[in-house]
């Protein structure tokens, strides 16, 4: 309600109708609650894509060779799809064009628009995060105590 009052006083001179005052506030509340709703599912995926990348870091820190490789040849087509849809759509996007499809980075920054460049980059961000995901739910399902 503060916030209201002070963005109120802030554009006091913008209410027209000294009548129509509380209809007013009420529309300044209702954006400020919608701005709010919106901060929060930003930091809410970013919270999100920083434990994804974690997890990769973690990956990338160990011996094995290919983290990813492994964790693709381990787990069932269908998985690997829900995972797909559970990062950001553009980096699922990329990652699916080139590893799924085997379309060339070229042929994939025609098909969507973008630079080669951000292609290649999404490619990589997009591989990093789906494999801290899928490593991250494989662990989950063997903490519960689910075979994977």
């Amino acid at each position: 309600m503060q916030e209201t009052y002070i963005r109120a006083w802030g554009a006091f001179d913008q209410l027209r109708d000294p009548d129509a005052a509380f209809p007013w506030l009420c529309r300044i509340l209702r954006t400020l609650g919608i701005e709010r709703h919106r901060t929060r599912a930003r930091r809410q995926e970013l919270v999100f894509i920083a434990q994804l990348e974690s997890a990769h870091e973690e990956l990338v820190a160990s011996d094995d060779p290919s983290p990813l490789d492994s964790l693709l040849s381990r787990i069932e087509f269908g998985r690997l799809r829900e995972a797909l849809r559970s990062i950001p759509e553009e980096f699922a996007e990329a990652v699916e064009l080139h590893d799924m499809q085997g379309l060339k980075y070229r042929e994939i920054a025609e098909v969507t628009s973008v630079p080669l460049g951000t292609v290649m980059s999404r490619i990589s961000r997009g591989r990093q995060l789906l494999a801290g995901l899928l490593t991250a739910s494989g662990e989950l399902q063997m903490k519960r105590g689910v075979a994977t």
